[in-house]
């Protein structure tokens, strides 16, 4: 019989004759519908047809009716009918009754997927996804919010239900309306069995009712693998209530991104998934069920991770940053901090990039304080907002931090070679853009383990870059476990290097100025170090306090594979003397407010013992002043109304009885998520080492914090236990555990690029961080950023990572040669280098020579990423000047030209502009004077430099011993005189060094660099003499007023 209604009949049509249909058991008549009210919400009424796109955080979906009333609401809708979409469906047939439940399986198993999540309460995304060609940067994509396309399925009133649901869990874990929420990373999971037991999996089925009859245009359904139909049927009822069913699409063997467009144009009340057969014995799980009234918008893309809340295109010129580019500072308050980013930007560019304050000009880059349209009164602290022009770049934000977070986002909208230690050729361009942005969260962490294997500062401090360029804000140190003890204790030197320092790990410790020096490091670049010292287990390294009293149990276990959990002896005051001066000396060189005292796996403790010791910790670190943080367990000692932060990981205990509990989140502590099965960085990916379970780039980026999967108990945590809620989240943090850890390339490797997915799910809105295919497309553009900043990355198959190159400056001497100089990197993290080949044309006119390709490639088995495919050259240019050469990159029908300048104009230390007053000395350095009117005096120190461009010298210019002296283009209304080693030029055509106006008398001494005196016109006398080589005009005469002597006779 049939499930419900009336069913009419059609024989099939439309089905592709290459698809063969499965023998179907006969139909069994079992239990009723499992049906699941979505929420409960106000009538529907007329909302604006545009919101801003950091507006759509409100209308998130709760995981099931049970929490709704603790989401907010969704606001009054109206919804949208629309028609016209040219075309009737070319099915017209219904199917027949299908009906199934069956015993169940334990054994399902989930793959955390993404989503396209953009319609949120009937409002869509619409993005605007320019071409870009290979080998260049993806032009930012920008967002607005039309109503043209809604998934009606997320509309207040939408009811989700199925014929049965998984029952081996909590009922809320699969239920229907998991899948018709925003969160990828749970669904609807039907009662299964295996064969033999009774399923029939023709009988399953799962529906939406809308919330009111509508048109349906495209259906969109994730499927979990393998637990997906080999065959199915897209259903419509336009029945008040769906009695009779329309079949309008059927589908063999669908993707598991599974999109139909069934263009149903007459308003229907329900739609229908009838499930005909299976593809294994594990059911169906629908991770998302979308219906959408007109086409599915595309994905969000962009080059910002993590995603803003809202980025806008702009129109006209792109903006560029050029050698007369400035940080313009609108308080001088602000100069430490810009000095700090225009570090990040110097070695890459070559420009000096002056922090100065004052009105910017439209090469600069802006930095204000102040209010911000749209900030949400509390996100002021990190919000900011960006704006691009061929007028400037802006940043505005309330405070410095904000500044710092919309500077990261420019970083990213810059070629990706901006991120490069040798300077490139550009051009630095960033195409129009506005960006409205803020965090989520306010902890957004990594956590480094040099406990079990030592890092240097230099590589924690390289660590900081790279999570500062991801807009994180915590860096969690992990100083001290069973294998070592990383940190200076005054008053106990045995502690300093204890433990590991074998052949089994990196041996280190720090100093305490050490450790200031990289809490000022951070602090520079608005990261606040989270030290940990771990107790009562996890301590053997601490062996003993004064007089040698042991204080720590599991003495002698080193090895970093293992782990030692046996905890302190409580009852030793030796210890806890210990434990006080370590925080007290801690608690002194951290300026951040929180101390974490770890806590975790105190496995054989006696759990009364366990929460005395963590409640003594608690007293003394707030006797330091400061907050404490645990890992859970550690939060059932804390003190009853303590601000003490529950640190969630997961539950286990040894195989033991679980320790999780509704009581954990019920006092509404302070907490930050960290999810094994999700979060940490030390499980292996794409073929590497590491620990189990792995821990894939989906599934990093495949769950969200208020709704985390409990490892050990097989159960969601939030329906299972209530926690955590999302009101006492303050954070997410990902830890990568060290014991396989060594050296700054194999952290590199196990960081990136999981933990930028992490981190976007820290900081972006909620219903912008579920649809992993947009940020799999975000992701392919940061992948060149982290090669030219030499990260040992991940290159992993499942990002087709963008190509991007880069050519170098090079900068030749006197001789006019380059030696094995890079001349052209390529990044393209998806090619092997072994399949590309080279060639470079020197730009000189002589021929094309081909080259070798240098590059690492992947090896997940070694955790090596690949790196830049770098061409290098030998070469020696005819004469003194700027050569314009490209390296031409290969691979079969594919083609990269890459432009590379080999030059003898230096490198400017110092750029000056606008008018100077004299005398003026360049004592040191490379002095470049672009555009710039000196009223004095101009003298040039023994190996200074002097270039001058299009600028004006209303005194004498004088050298001695100089390095360089190049005057291009400008006007010098005294006398020029240069003697002793230098390199001259006046004029020279080569060098891209236009004629210039001199009153003169020039005299050139004894310089026994290149002197070039091409096409001037010098007024006053011309003298030479002892130059060596002889000076020469490079085939353009000089026009001379006054006489010409020496070596200049014939110039």
């Amino acid at each position: 019989m049939p499930d419900v209604g009336q069913q009419r009949r059609l024989p099939r049509t439309g089905i592709p004759p290459n698809h063969q249909h499965l023998a179907l058991p006969r139909p069994h008549t079992l239990d009723q519908p499992v049906q699941h009210q979505t929420l409960v919400l106000p009538t529907p009424q007329p909302v604006p047809r545009i919101i801003s796109r950091h507006e759509l955080g409100r209308y998130s979906r709760p995981p099931a009716a049970a929490n709704a009333d603790k989401f907010e609401k969704f606001p009054p809708l109206v919804s949208c009918a629309h028609g016209g979409w040219g075309g009737k469906s070319p099915y017209g047939r219904p199917p027949r009754p299908r009906d199934a439940a069956a015993p169940v399986r334990s054994d399902v198993r989930f793959s955390f997927r993404a989503v396209p999540a953009l319609a949120i309460g009937g409002l869509v995304a619409a993005i605007l996804v320019p071409q870009v060609s290979a080998g260049t940067p993806a032009t930012t994509a920008g967002s607005s919010v039309s109503a043209e396309s809604v998934n009606l399925s997320l509309l207040p009133g939408a009811v989700a239900s199925a014929k049965s649901q998984r029952t081996s869990a909590p009922a809320l874990t699969y239920a229907p309306a998991n899948a018709t929420d925003v969160f990828v990373h749970n669904g609807w999971t039907s009662n299964y069995a295996s064969v033999g037991n009774g399923y029939d999996p023709t009988q399953d089925w799962f529906q939406v009712k809308l919330a009111t009859p509508s048109p349906v245009y495209e259906v969109f359904t994730r499927w979990t693998s393998p637990a997906k139909p080999s065959e199915y049927e897209l259903q419509v009822s336009t029945d008040a209530d769906c009695q009779t069913w329309t079949t309008v699409a059927h589908v063999v063997n669908p993707a598991d991104k599974d999109s139909q467009v069934i263009d149903h144009q007459d308003p229907v009340t329900c739609v229908r998934m009838q499930a005909l057969a299976t593809t294994s014995t594990v059911g169906y799980t629908i991770n998302e069920f979308e219906l959408w009234s007109g086409p599915k918008p595309p994905p969000t893309v962009g080059q910002i991770i993590p995603v803003p809340v809202k980025q806008t295109p702009g129109s006209g010129q792109p903006w560029q940053l050029t050698n007369k580019s400035r940080i313009v500072v609108s308080s001088s308050a602000l100069t430490a901090t810009a000095e700090v980013l225009a570090g990040y930007l110097r070695p890459a560019t070559g420009f000096v990039l002056p922090v100065v304050t004052g009105s910017a000009s439209a090469a600069d880059i802006g930095l204000s304080t102040g209010p911000v349209a749209g900030l949400p009164a509390d996100k002021t602290a990190e919000g900011y907002s960006l704006t691009v022009s061929s007028g400037g770049a802006k940043i505005v934000a309330p405070q410095a931090h904000g500044l710092f977070n919309g500077f990261a986002s420019l970083r990213q909208l810059l070629p990706a070679a901006i991120n490069a230690q040798t300077e490139g050729t550009g051009p630095w361009t960033v195409q129009p853009i506005t960006v409205l942005d803020y965090p989520r969260y306010e902890h957004r962490g990594l956590q480094l383990d040099p406990a079990r294997n030592f890092m240097t500062v230099a590589e924690i401090r390289s660590m900081i870059d790279q999570l500062a360029a991801l807009k994180g804000d915590k860096l969690h140190l992990h100083l001290s476990d069973s294998q070592s003890w990383r940190l200076e204790i005054k008053g106990y030197p045995a502690l300093d290097g204890t433990g590991c320092n074998g052949a089994a790990c990196i041996a280190g410790f720090y100093t305490q100025e050490d450790f200031k020096g990289l809490v000022k490091y951070a602090a520079d670049r608005f990261i606040e170090i989270v030290p940990e010292l771990e107790g009562p287990a996890h301590a053997t390294a601490a062996v003993r306090s004064l007089g040698g009293v042991a204080v720590m149990g599991c003495q002698g276990q080193t090895q970093t594979d293992r782990f030692c959990t046996n905890p302190n002896d409580p009852a030793s005051e030796h210890a806890l003397a210990f434990w006080r001066d370590a925080i007290a000396q801690l608690a002194a060189i951290s300026p951040g407010p929180i101390i974490h005292i770890g806590g975790d796996e105190a496995i054989g403790m006696p759990h009364e013992d366990y929460k005395w010791w963590i409640g003594q910790m608690e007293k003394i670190v707030n006797d330091n002043g400061k907050q404490m943080m645990g890992w859970n367990p550690a939060l059932e000692g804390y003190a009853p109304g303590s601000t003490s932060i529950n640190h969630y990981w997961s539950d286990y205990t040894g195989g033991g009885p679980p320790l999780i509990k509704p009581e954990w989140f019920n006092q509404h502590r302070p907490v930050i998520t960290t999810p094994e099965w999700n979060a940490y960085l030390d499980f292996g990916y794409d073929g590497s080492p590491g620990r189990t379970p792995r821990t894939e780039l989906d599934k990093a980026y495949g769950w969200d914090p208020e709704w985390v999967y409990e490892k050990y108990r097989s159960v969601w945590a939030q329906p299972a236990y209530g926690g955590p809620k999302a009101e006492d989240i303050i954070g997410i943090e990902a830890p990568i555990w060290g014991e396989q850890m060594r050296g700054l390339a194999t952290n590199e490797y196990m960081v990136f690029p999981r933990l930028a997915g992490i981190l976007e799910k820290a900081w972006s809105p909620k219903v912008l961080t579920q649809d992993y295919d947009s940020y799999v497309q975000r992701l392919s553009v940061a992948g060149p950023r982290w090669a030219f900043a030499n990260v040992n990355y991940g290159s992993i198959a499942q990002v087709n990572w963008t190509p991007d190159s880069m050519g170098t400056i090079t900068r030749f001497g006197v001789d006019r040669t380059i030696t094995n100089a890079p001349l052209g990197r390529l990044a393209a993290g998806s090619i092997p280098p072994g399949e590309v080949t080279a060639s470079i044309d020197w730009g000189d006119g002589s021929a094309a020579e081909t080259a070798a390709v240098a590059g690492r490639d992947y090896l997940a088995s070694q955790r090596q990423g690949r790196s830049l495919m770098t061409v290098s050259g030998s070469h020696t240019y005819p004469a003194d000047g700027t050569y314009h050469g490209t390296v031409t990159y290969t691979r079969q029908a594919q083609t990269w030209v890459v432009p590379f300048v080999a030059t003898g104009v230096p490198s400017c230390t110092t750029m000056l502009s606008g008018t100077h007053s004299g005398p003026l000395t360049v004592s040191s350095g490379v002095a470049c004077f672009d555009g710039a009117t000196v009223s004095g005096p101009v003298s040039v120190a023994s190996g200074a430099g002097l270039y001058a461009t299009g600028s004006e010298f209303r005194g004498p210019v004088s050298a001695s011993g100089a390095g360089n002296v190049l005057i291009c283009g400008t006007t010098v209304s005294g006398p020029v005189s240069v003697s002793g080693r230098t390199r001259v030029w006046l004029g020279n055509p080569a060098g891209e060094c236009g004629l210039s106006t001199i009153k003169g008398p020039v005299s050139l001494q004894n310089n026994t660099g290149s002197t070039v005196v091409s096409g001037n016109r010098i007024s006053g006398p011309l003298s030479c003499s002892g130059n060596n080589p002889a000076p020469t005009n490079a085939g353009q005469p000089n026009n001379v007023s006054g006489p010409k002597s020496g070596q200049c006779a014939k110039l």
